[in-house]
């Protein structure tokens, strides 16, 4: 657990730049200091996060549950209305060859820590660079669905749930300098980072943070957003609109992690008012945001 704990000491230094003055300049007497850069915030990596094997295998499992309804078959999944795969506990995207879209691809990343790891993959998935998902359609994949190659590949996934989770955690770590580098004022960073450190105090499996990276992103991709429906200003769902949006400074676990769940909440219907036909799964959203006001049992 104390490792974790270490996932939200983010430090921040302010750095002044100044320079001795020309000795020869008549504008400045010999010596004197001219500052020819304002501070500037300077933030350090974090540390790195170790999640013991036990505890990984219990997040990644609340967010295989949280993808898959408990379905064992779902770990392999295309949604309707999508182009693209859906595979693991974070139900990774997978694109097809050629595929264009707003979305930002994540399955091969996850691969490629699996085999560093040295979970060997599937023969036809074991190579250097991830190729393209073999199944071009939905109507494809489901005709696809109980060959041995899919088959296979549900058997690989259930045995990595607890990796797979690591790499969840691995991304939730690297998110918040991302995010940071992605808002436009030193107020906002502040704010963010705030509250980023908040919900890292209350919360001892890091579960909010490692799920919702996965749900919705980071936020930081101007093409993941809508436009106000009545303003026009886009407005995304990702984790950084979630802590923007979160406000309070106790450091009481229940409220801190009901704030997150609430501006969670509060983004995602947001988006459902941008853009009506996503409306289809607010349900489901609803119920998973509502997970994050516990730590998991």
């Amino acid at each position: 657990m104390q490792a974790i704990r270490t996932a939200g000491r983010l430090l921040s230094a302010a750095i002044m730049a100044a320079l001795l003055a020309n000795l020869g300049a008549a504008a400045e007497p010999a010596g004197h200091p001219r500052l020819i850069a304002p501070p500037k915030l300077v933030e350090a990596a974090m540390p790195q996060i170790t999640i013991p094997p036990g505890l990984a295998t219990k997040v990644g499992h609340q967010v295989w549950l949280n993808e898959t309804g408990g379905n064992r078959d779902m770990i392999t999944a295309w949604n309707e209305a999508e182009d693209f795969a859906s595979l693991g506990i974070g139900h990774f995207i997978w694109f097809p060859e050629g595929l264009k879209t707003r979305f930002k691809e994540s399955f091969p990343a996850m691969m490629a820590y699996l085999r560093e790891r040295g979970a060997k993959p599937p023969a036809w998935l074991d190579h250097d660079r991830v190729p393209p998902c073999p199944w071009p359609t939905r109507t494809v994949f489901k005709r696809e669905f109980n060959s041995h190659k899919t088959k296979g590949l549900r058997a690989y996934l259930h045995s990595t749930v607890g990796l797979q989770a690591e790499y969840l955690a691995l991304r939730m770590q690297a998110a918040l300098p991302k995010i940071l580098t992605a808002l436009e004022s030193d107020q906002e960073r502040e704010h963010v980072r705030r509250q980023f450190n908040r919900v890292v105090a209350a919360s001892s499996d890091l579960y909010p943070l490692i799920d919702y990276i996965n749900f919705k992103g980071e936020g930081i991709a101007a093409s993941e957003t809508y436009p106000n429906k009545k303003t026009g200003v886009p407005e995304g769902w990702g984790l950084k609109h979630v802590l923007l949006h979160m406000q309070g400074d106790t450091a009481d676990r229940e409220a801190v992690l009901g704030s997150f769940a609430d501006a969670a909440r509060f983004v995602l219907l947001r988006r459902i008012a941008n853009n009506p036909p996503n409306k289809r799964w607010q349900a489901g959203w609803m119920a998973r945001v509502e997970t994050y006001r516990r730590p998991l049992k």
